[in-house]
């Protein structure tokens, strides 16, 4: 099913909820977000198609507060345009395609598509090996993605498989879309990378590869790679081959096994990323390090309860960092155990934490002060001050 049929059922089940929340006078304090938008977070596997917003009647209603002839109608209305909606707390309902494979795939194939997109970003492609799984997988998605977002997924791939690199300002960049370092037996070798995302209808011909053989020598580089999500040109081909293997040519399917590659260097079970002797020296030396590795974060959870989480920095990219969940130790005791203080325990317990369970990606966050936080786990942390947290564990 094409992406704008999609889109056009999402508007159409938003004006449904609008139209009919209008005409109970209901509409208050609402609005439409996707998945993403208000999660900040990769689509379920079931896929979300629509998060509704509100803090007022209508919220209400649909919870089952009062109202029920009224929360009976609007499921019954959202039943017979093919979804269901669940509530998710605090205000928040989601909304679910009914008994429909073929269009829960399709779904789960657009939500996931516009992830990858977002996740293109030089910020986060280190720590998420989904993107570059994707590409292995669908090649022919490279065309879709537009021209800058092409090249910054190069670079990303090149980083991943080890290289140095640096990625062009995209305009007036002289020719070089990338330039990767890396070394061999005789010092650095230095590849200049041209980087062309056109259809396959639009090839490659012997004078723009003849323009990067000639920044090359400019350049006194080492070699230059061309890559296309197209095709070239037979003269294109011969003159590359005359060049001693100076003048490379890639396509999709080359970038499709690099992303492999990629992709196979960050593994989904991320605490297999961080050694245990590199976990004990965190633990020992929070205050020492000069990055966020090694500095604990916190975070509460529930309405009516406070549950506090710790969790440790174990890496950190310039847009996101993994994180590790801390055991507790309680320091002081109120009411039976029920309420009291608590802090993060560094102590040898957090070393049985390094696993897949309790090791997970976190956003980098700023406010208006810019001051940082963590969005990971749909929790936001904050950095911890050192002191005793209050738990409550009365509802």
């Amino acid at each position: 099913m094409h992406d704008a049929r999609l889109e056009k059922n999402i508007e159409a089940l938003k004006s449904v909820i609008h139209s009919w929340a209008q005409q109970q006078d209901l509409w208050k304090d609402c609005e439409f977000r996707s998945w993403s938008e208000h999660f900040d977070d990769e689509p379920p596997e079931n896929p979300c198609v629509l998060v509704l917003c509100t803090s007022g009647q209508l919220g209400e209603i649909l919870y089952g507060y009062y109202g029920d002839e009224l929360r009976e109608e609007f499921e019954e209305l959202i039943q017979n345009i093919g979804f269901y909606f669940v509530n998710y707390g605090g205000g928040i309902f989601t909304f679910w395609v009914d008994n429909d494979e073929a269009l829960e795939e399709a779904y789960r194939n657009y939500f996931e598509w516009q992830w990858i997109c977002d996740l293109v970003q030089p910020d986060f492609s280190d720590l998420y090996e989904e993107v570059y799984a994707h590409f292995q997988k669908f090649p022919d998605n490279l065309y879709n993605l537009d021209p800058r977002k092409f090249e910054i997924l190069l670079d990303g791939i090149f980083r991943n498989n080890g290289y140095h690199t640096q990625l062009g300002s995209g305009q007036a960049d002289g020719g070089v879309d990338i330039r990767l370092y890396s070394s061999d037996v005789i010092g650095e070798v230095v590849t200049l990378v041209q980087a062309k995302r056109y259809a396959t209808s639009n090839p490659i011909d012997l004078q723009a590869v003849q323009a990067l053989s000639a920044v090359v020598e400019d350049e006194r580089a080492n070699q230059g790679l061309f890559i296309t999500t197209s095709r070239y040109l037979p003269c294109a081909q011969r003159f590359a081959a005359r060049q001693n293997r100076r003048i490379k040519l890639a396509t999709s399917d080359d970038v499709s096994l690099w992303s492999s590659y990629a992709a196979q260097r960050i593994i989904r079970d991320k605490s297999s990323l961080i050694k245990p002797e590199h976990l004990r020296y965190l633990l020992n030396s929070q205050s020492l390090t000069n990055t966020l590795e090694g500095k604990i974060f916190h975070t509460t959870k529930y309405y009516g309860m406070v549950v506090n989480s710790f969790a440790l920095v174990l890496r950190e990219s310039k847009g996101a960092v993994l994180l590790m969940n801390l055991p507790r130790i309680t320091v002081s005791i109120i009411r039976d155990g029920f309420q009291g203080y608590e802090v993060p325990d560094t102590g040898v317990d957090a070393l049985d934490y390094l696993n897949a369970k309790n090791v997970f990606r976190a956003k980098k966050k700023y406010n208006d002060k810019g001051e940082l936080y963590l969005w990971g786990n749909r929790e936001l942390y904050s950095l911890w001050d050192g002191k005793p947290q209050y738990y409550d564990h009365l509802d």
